[in-house]
């Protein structure tokens, strides 16, 4: 192979070779290929294609059968919807549920009341807490200390651990309680629940979040403390927001080019594409990548953090906003502190209010509705036509790793060289590491992505 100025590809060879990267090197154009990618939801691998000595392409090769659920969801009665959109994921199965009733309700103009507001962001909080915490210290912390063992990693942290598996435990609980079970809830539904929760449930849970808060801390002085690379990189970001609240159930979405506009309007505007030999749709905003999730929550409504969490933002003394992806694990972690400290307020306003039987009533007619909710990973749009039949006519669903997926194939194809043909020769089980755990960083769910 000839000299190349700017690359040398032929040390790249030598630096990927391993029993898990493939190099296949023919005259001037290499591939480099990653067959499995751990501790992500779902399944995926990484290829690199570079022709003539320059990266010509960067991406995630999804390994996940194509699901169709929106296919499903067409002609199905709305009473039923819901229950199904929620088995698009067993991690985050919450927020689908949640985002498909505020979609119909907006479809039917269902007026929903304070409380039903109060317990679905309940709901939301346990959601958050118990994602982020699987997430932050079983997929990403170990990348931190090059531990591919969960057993030595509880064994290197066994306090953390337990402060993890504590909190994880107490946003299990509330989804319990609230949802009538911790995995694909039970009993909301368009206008309300099925089945309230009792004040003394609402009181244990009380009771728990004093434990679960100091842990949460615990873990995030961890996480703020680790050493992250230093991949700076200007980025779009997106999210919802609210001047009343750190935006998680509600608001309008800040866009990528910092406009403040409707869940509508955006959605008219984010254009969905389907690349070939991929089963998951890239979104962009006016042609260009966008990033969404924790820090993109973070950089817009930092302001707006519970006090514990937004001193431990001050403590981490980060730079704001952050156009590192590898700062979306840090900020996962303050999130969980915020939506602990989060599950007392609302608690102690609807023990203080006390919980009373709904029943809202709505009329069929042709109609559609939009909604969105901040999930683990980033919003998450729903769509329906519904018509007066009560069946639903069309829907379109916009996960957050749809949206994430062009921009963490961009932020690859950037970082592969700093990594590469670093004068410092990084180890090649390093570089190796290294592309696995900015993939983790945006912590991909690519059950959701191929919906």
């Amino acid at each position: 192979m000839s000299g190349i100025s700017t690359l040398n590809v032929r040390g790249l060879a030598n630096k990927f070779h391993s029993q898990s990267v493939l190099i296949r090197n023919s005259g001037e154009v290499m591939k480099i290929q990653i067959d499995h990618i751990a501790k992500i939801e779902g399944h995926a691998g990484f290829t690199a294609d570079i022709s003539q000595g320059k990266i010509s392409q960067v991406r995630l090769d999804i390994l996940e059968g194509a699901r169709l659920i929106e296919g499903i969801l067409r002609d199905r009665p709305i009473g039923e919807v819901s229950q199904i959109a929620s088995r698009i994921c067993g991690v985050c199965p919450v927020v689908h549920n949640l985002t498909s009733l505020k979609a119909l309700e907006n479809a039917l103009h269902v007026e929903v009341s304070q409380q039903t507001i109060l317990l679905r962001k309940l709901m939301m909080m346990g959601q958050i807490i118990n994602s982020h915490l699987l997430h932050l210290f079983f997929f990403s912390l170990s990348d931190f200390f090059g531990i591919k063992d969960d057993l030595r990693l509880v064994k290197k942290f066994p306090k953390k651990a337990q402060e993890g598996l504590i909190a994880r435990e107490f946003g299990n609980k509330i989804i319990e309680v609230i949802g009538g079970r911790s995995i694909h809830p039970l009993t909301p539904v368009i206008g309300g629940f099925l089945k309230l929760p009792g004040e003394k449930d609402l009181a244990g849970i009380l009771k728990q979040s004093e434990t679960a808060l100091q842990k949460s801390i615990g873990l995030a002085e961890l996480f703020i403390k680790l050493k992250y690379p230093d991949f700076q990189r200007p980025a779009p970001f997106a999210s919802l927001v609210d001047l009343k609240e750190y935006a998680f159930y509600g608001g309008s979405v800040k866009t990528p080019d910092n406009q403040n506009i409707s869940i509508q309007k955006f959605l008219a505007t984010v254009k969905e594409h389907q690349i070939q030999k991929s089963l998951v749709k890239r979104s962009d905003y006016f042609g260009k990548p966008f990033m969404v999730g924790a820090i993109a929550r973070i950089n817009h409504s930092r302001n707006q953090l519970n006090p514990e969490a937004l001193g431990l933002l001050k403590k981490s003394k980060k730079r704001l906003p952050s156009f590192n992806p590898f700062d979306n694990i840090w900020a996962q972690a303050i999130e969980t502190v915020h939506c602990v400290e989060e599950t007392r307020k609302i608690l102690k306003e609807l023990i203080r209010k006390k919980i009373k039987p709904e029943c809202p009533a709505f009329s069929l007619k042709n109609s559609e509705g939009w909604a969105a909710i901040e999930g683990p990973r980033g919003t998450l749009y729903y769509y329906y036509a519904v018509g007066k039949d009560g069946l639903v006519k069309d829907c379109n669903i916009i996960t957050p790793t749809s949206q994430n997926l062009a921009r963490l194939e961009q932020d690859l194809e950037e970082f592969l060289p700093q990594l590469a043909f670093d004068k410092k020769h990084i180890p090649k089980t390093e570089i190796e590491n290294k592309i696995k755990m900015l993939v983790r960083a945006y912590d991909p769910c690519l059950t959701c992505a191929t919906h």
